[in-house]
C-alpha cells in the first residue's frame, strides 16, 4: 500500500500515517459554520491552512498516504486534497522545482457509495453513480488516477447483491481503465467485509478486492481486530480473527480511528458518535486516569495503535501542521525498533516508564475504566444496527 516501505517497518510506521476527514467540519464544534463545495476557496483561511498542512506532512514529515472520500465534508476533502496536489506534483513537462514530488512517491486512497448529508442522498452504489463518481473525485484531487478505490461503509447497501451486481463491476472497470491501481473495502462491521472478501475474492477468477480498511478496532477499548476469533476462510482449519483472514487472502490491512473517532482524546467524542453511554463514560475516565498522571490520552492511544504488527498502515486524520509534528514524533520512537517482536516488547522499548504504568491499568481487565464495557460487550457498537437506524429514517421522511 505504500510504495518503498517494507511492512513492519520503523520506517513505515511515520509513512503510515495520513490525512483524511480532517479536511472538512466533520469534527468541528456544533457551533462552527461549516464549510462546504460551495462556499469554500483557495483563498479561504481554512483551506489554506490545510493545504499547507499537506504540504508539511508529505515534504518535511515523511507522511506519504493521502485518504479521503467524497463523504468527507461531502467534497471539501477531496478539493482540498485536489489544492494542495496541483502544487506538490511534478508537471507533465517534467518541471521539477524544489517543493514538487512525482505522483509516484505518494498513495492517494478515495472512496464510493457514500455521498450526501441529506439522508434520502447519502447512499448511492449503483453502477452509474460509481463510475460518475470516481471521474468526479479524479477531477477534484487534481489526479489521473487513485492507489487504491474502496466501497464506503458497505453495510450500508440494500444488498449484498447489489454490491455484487453494481458497484463492484464499476470498480473492475475502473482498473481496467487505469482509474486506480487496486480496489478495497471500508466499513465499521468486520462481518459485512469478511462476508464480501470471502464471497468475491473466493467465488471469482480474478481477485476483487486487494485491501481492506477498518475502523475503530485497533484501539485501547476495542482489539476484536485481532481478539475476536468469529471468522472462518475458505480451505483454513477453525476460527481465526479478521486480520488473519485478510493475512490468509493476500488482503493487504489497514487500520483507521487510532482515537475511535474522537472517543480517546481529552475533548471526547462528536455529537453524532454511536457510542453508547457507558463506553463514553468509560473513555472519559481512561482520559481522566491519563490527565492525572500528566499523560495525554490520545498521544498514549495512538502509541498502542502503531504498536500492533500485524496492521502496516494505521490512518490518522491530522487537521493542522501541530497535529502532524505530535503524530510524527511520536511515530518515530519507533525507528530502530524491531517490530516483528510481540506487541508488548514493542511497548516495553516505545514507552516511557510513566506510560507503561499508565497503560497497564487503562487495560486492568477487572478494575480498568474499560473493564465493565469489556464484560457487557459495550466496548464496540453494532454497525448493522446503525446501517438500519439509518434507512428506517429514510423511510420515515419519504413518509413526510
Amino acid at each position: 500500500v505504500n510504495p518503498g516501505f517494507e511492512p513492519g517497518s520503523a520506517r513505515m510506521r511515520q509513512a503510515a500515517l495520513t490525512t483524511s476527514s480532517s479536511f472538512s467540519t466533520f469534527f468541528a464544534s456544533d457551533d462552527e459554520a461549516p464549510l462546504t463545495v460551495d462556499n469554500m476557496s483557495r483563498g479561504h483561511a481554512a483551506v489554506k491552512g490545510w493545504v499547507e498542512t499537506i504540504r508539511h506532512a508529505i515534504l518535511h514529515r515523511g507522511i506519504t498516504l493521502l485518504d479521503t472520500a467524497p463523504w468527507y465534508g461531502h467534497g471539501t476533502s477531496e478539493i482540498t486534497i485536489g489544492y494542495a496536489l496541483s502544487d506538490l506534483l511534478v508537471h507533465e513537462d517534467g518541471a521539477v522545482g524544489e517543493s514538487r514530488i512525482h505522483r509516484s512517491s505518494i498513495v492517494t486512497n478515495t472512496k464510493v457509495g457514500r455521498y450526501e448529508a441529506d439522508p434520502k442522498l447519502q447512499f448511492d452504489f449503483t453502477y452509474d453513480a460509481t463510475m460518475n463518481s470516481v471521474q468526479r473525485s479524479l477531477r477534484r484531487c487534481c489526479c489521473r488516477y487513485f492507489d487504491v478505490i474502496q466501497i464506503h461503509d458497505p453495510e450500508f447497501a440494500t444488498s449484498l447483491s447489489e454490491l455484487k451486481d453494481e458497484t463492484i463491476p464499476a470498480l473492475v472497470e475502473c482498473r481496467r481503465k487505469g482509474w486506480c491501481k487496486a480496489i478495497g473495502i471500508t466499513g465499521y462491521p468486520l462481518a459485512v467485509q469478511h462476508e464480501l472478501l470471502v464471497s468475491c475474492n473466493m467465488n471469482s477468477d480474478d481477485t476483487v478486492f486487494d485491501q481492506s480498511l477498518v475502523y475503530c478496532h485497533n484501539n485501547l477499548h476495542d482489539m476484536s481486530l485481532y481478539d475476536d476469533q468469529a471468522f472462518l476462510w475458505p480451505n483454513e482449519m477453525g476460527r481465526m480473527s479478521f486480520a488473519e483472514c485478510c493475512q490468509k487472502g493476500n488482503v493487504k490491512l489497514m487500520a483507521a480511528a487510532p482515537l475511535s473517532m474522537g472517543l480517546l482524546t481529552c475533548s471526547g467524542p462528536p455529537s453524532w458518535h454511536p457510542a453508547s453511554q457507558a463506553l463514553r463514560q468509560a473513555c472519559a475516565s481512561a482520559a481522566q486516569l491519563c490527565e492525572s498522571q500528566e499523560v495525554d490520552i490520545a498521544s498514549l492511544a495512538l502509541l498502542y495503535a502503531l504498536s500492533q504488527q500485524e496492521v502496516g498502515c494505521v490512518l490518522l486524520g491530522m487537521k493542522d501542521i501541530q497535529q502532524v509534528n505530535v503524530a510524527a514524533d511520536l511515530a518515530l520512537r519507533f525507528d530502530g525498533i524491531d517490530l516483528s517482536k510481540c506487541r508488548s516488547s514493542i511497548l516495553d522499548t516505545v514507552l516511557t516508564s510513566t506510560e507503561k504504568s499508565v497503560l497497564e491499568r487503562l487495560l486492568d481487565r477487572t478494575v480498568g475504566p474499560f473493564a465493565n464495557v469489556w464484560s457487557s460487550g459495550e466496548f464496540r457498537w453494532d454497525g448493522v444496527a446503525e446501517a438500519k437506524k439509518h434507512w428506517a429514517l429514510v423511510e420515515s421522511l419519504k413518509n413526510g
